[in-house]
């Protein structure tokens, strides 16, 4: 090192150690220091997948009618604009005046309103009143399995239109343990114990024959006046000022006669309610939430 150099050297050092003995804060110059980077700005959430299909249901086939719908007359029919009326296989939506009656006709009237759809039939293509019997397909949604699955049509086989038997009975099992629509349960010990379907001899003859049985498994009496019972089809009893008495049943018979406590009497003479190949009844409060259900 050169003489001048040292010489400063240790001239710094000096000063620097005399600086510190007298309590002279120094400040040298700091280094530069490297920037950290900046944050990188926040993605975005991305979006939820759409959702699967609630309910797998069959494939549309092919080669089927393709017709307009002109009007929805209620959530089982339609109207289409060759003048033609087209009755849903496979299932009962609510009547007129009927709890869920409007839902019903609200969703087949979503579904299928003005569109172009398609019908495929099954074994009997008409009923009696001379409509076609069809399911009825758009945009590849079967609109009967899509009914009974939003809960506001109950299944209704009749043989031999049983091709979809299967899915609707799914489909309704699904709605039903939802309690969706009209399978909105309501809390009350009412059960239905038993159906006597076959009554001795001809059912339409002998429609006494014939009975369902109600007990009242809770502790107090319940006051079942404007309540319903139904079948499958669009058999409908309404109960009177009518209460069950607790821990009692009692049953309602298909015919006629005088009621009782432990008696009442549908009233219908040479016609019978229960079918005995099968069929279920359908239990509900006055404001049509569903208190019990029994199939056979």
């Amino acid at each position: 090192m050169a003489l001048k150099h040292r010489f400063v050297a240790l001239a710094l050092t000096f000063w620097l150690a005399a600086a510190a003995c007298s309590g002279v804060e120094i400040s040298l110059p700091a280094e530069t220091a490297t920037p950290l980077p900046s944050p990188s700005p926040a993605l975005p959430t991305p979006l939820p997948l759409p959702p699967t299909p609630p309910h797998s249901g069959p494939t549309q086939p092919g080669n089927l009618e393709s017709v307009t719908v002109a009007a929805v007359v209620d959530g089982d029919t339609i109207e289409l604009t060759n003048g033609r009326t087209v009755r849903y296989i496979g299932i009962n939506t609510p009547e007129r005046n009927q709890p869920y009656y409007e839902e019903a006709a609200a969703l087949n009237r979503r579904l299928v309103a003005g569109k172009q759809v398609q019908l495929e039939f099954d074994v009997e293509t008409f009923d009696q009143y001379g409509r076609s019997l069809a399911y009825v397909w758009v945009d590849g949604l079967m609109v009967n399995l899509e009914i009974v699955w939003q809960g506001y049509a109950n299944t209704l086989t009749i043989p031999p239109n049983v091709r979809y038997e299967k899915e609707f009975r799914q489909a309704e099992r699904e709605a039903r343990e939802a309690e969706r629509g009209l399978w909105l349960g309501a809390n009350l010990p009412l059960k239905i114990i038993q159906i006597q379907a076959d009554a001795p001899g001809s059912d339409n003859e002998n429609p006494n024959g014939e009975w369902i049985e109600i007990a009242n498994q809770g502790q107090v009496p319940i006051l079942m006046h404007g309540f319903s019972l139904k079948d499958e089809a669009n058999h409908i009893y309404t109960f009177g000022n009518f209460t069950a008495a607790p821990g009692a049943a009692f049953r309602l018979y298909s015919g006629q006669g005088q009621d009782s406590p432990h008696a009442l009497y549908w009233g219908l003479a040479n016609e019978s309610i229960w079918n005995n190949n099968g069929d279920a009844a359908y239990l509900r409060d006055a404001q049509g939430a569903l208190v019990d259900t029994f199939a056979y």
